[in-house]
């Protein structure tokens, strides 16, 4: 029996709090949720001043938040118009769905849970199902409104899980989830323990999500400069690293490295991953790997053309496939759980 569900409306009668220039015809609309949040906030600023979405691509940011935080927003928009790029098309902001979504070319879910990781025994908090009410209040208004060829990217794979059972107008392969946090907190312990830079440190995979229920797969690790890794580095890197990344990963400071991620996660889906190069993202399972169809879930993929594809000749040994195993599990039994929140099969798409 599904809880009972608390209603978030589609619409709001009342007016858009603000809107600040005009938007050009060649812009790309990017809708960011929770727009008040310091997440959102330091992933404008990234997107921006990295020109994530091309070096000549102007943007129409649309700022969304829900009604009892919209007021806020005003701040955010006049700290990003006097920041003033030159790529910056124009701003929207405030708490009609209507408004703020319609026409998106993009759409960066920041989420109720900004990335927290729920306990077991947190599963039957308000808390969750504020978190899940939102997931699906938001897959709602982008089958509502959005583009029918968007790009949809979302924080977490329970989020992106309930999302992509109310959009279902647009195709699955267009919404993907964040792994590279993990990836670069990977990748950044890994530098510090050789004395190189971390962009120096190449193709590790990240298994499962971007919080503690992930593993970090090291097994095809190079390093730019073609020397081997060292030995006790190897040790290290199979004793001590997977409970490292596991620690780290749940930090509730990480709000910064949490935004950097996801404007990098956007660059390398828009523009591609470089040559002979992959990187990790949650994308939906296809049963690769033998992981469940129908779960976001962390791949290696390689990006061209604005696509992802899951990268499926790795060979798999025991060891990581029975974390991968494990993992699957985990993330499974909160989408289960959240599903049931909104009166959902697990497996339906």
């Amino acid at each position: 029996m599904a809880k009972s569900e608390k209603k978030i409306r589609l619409e709001s009668n009342e007016s858009v709090l603000g809107n600040y220039l005009q938007s050009k015809e060649d812009a790309l609309k990017i809708v960011v949720t929770d727009g008040t949040t310091e997440l959102a906030r330091s992933f404008l600023y990234r997107m921006l001043y990295d020109n994530v979405f091309g070096e000549n691509q102007s943007v129409f940011i649309s700022l969304y938040e829900l009604p009892s935080k919209a007021i806020f927003l005003e701040s955010v928009a006049i700290e990003l118009t006097s920041f003033s790029p030159k790529l910056l098309s124009g701003i929207s902001y405030g708490h009609d769905a209507s408004v703020e979504f319609r026409n998106a070319d993009v759409v960066v879910c920041i989420g109720y849970a900004r990335e927290y990781d729920f306990k077991d025994n947190e599963y039957s908090e308000p808390f969750f199902e504020e978190h899940v009410l939102n997931s699906k209040f938001y897959g709602e208004v982008i089958e509502r409104y959005v583009k029918r060829d968007a790009k949809i990217i979302v924080l977490g794979n329970t989020a992106a899980t309930i999302i992509s059972k109310y959009v279902k107008s647009i195709p699955i392969r267009n919404m993907t989830t964040l792994s590279l946090l993990n990836l670069n907190i990977v990748a950044g312990q890994i530098a510090a323990r050789i004395q190189c830079l971390p962009t120096e440190v190449k193709d590790i995979i990240i298994w499962g999500s971007n919080g503690s229920h992930s593993f970090p797969d090291c097994r095809y690790i190079r390093l730019t400069s073609g020397k081997p890794l060292p030995d006790a580095l190897k040790v290290w890197i199979s004793d001590v690293l997977p409970c490292t990344v596991q620690n780290v990963a749940c930090r509730s400071s990480l709000v910064n490295s949490i935004a950097y991620g996801l404007a990098e996660h956007c660059k390398i889906l828009w523009n591609g991953t470089p040559e002979d190069e992959w990187t990790s993202m949650g994308v939906l399972s296809d049963y690769s790997y033998s992981v469940r169809a129908g779960v976001f879930f962390s791949f290696p993929v390689i990006c061209r053309n604005r696509q992802y594809e899951i990268v499926k000749n790795f060979d798999m040994d025991r060891h990581t496939q029975r974390y991968i195993m494990d993992l699957s599990k985990l993330i499974f039994k909160e989408i289960e759980i959240a599903c049931d929140i909104c009166g959902l099969e697990p497996t339906d798409q």
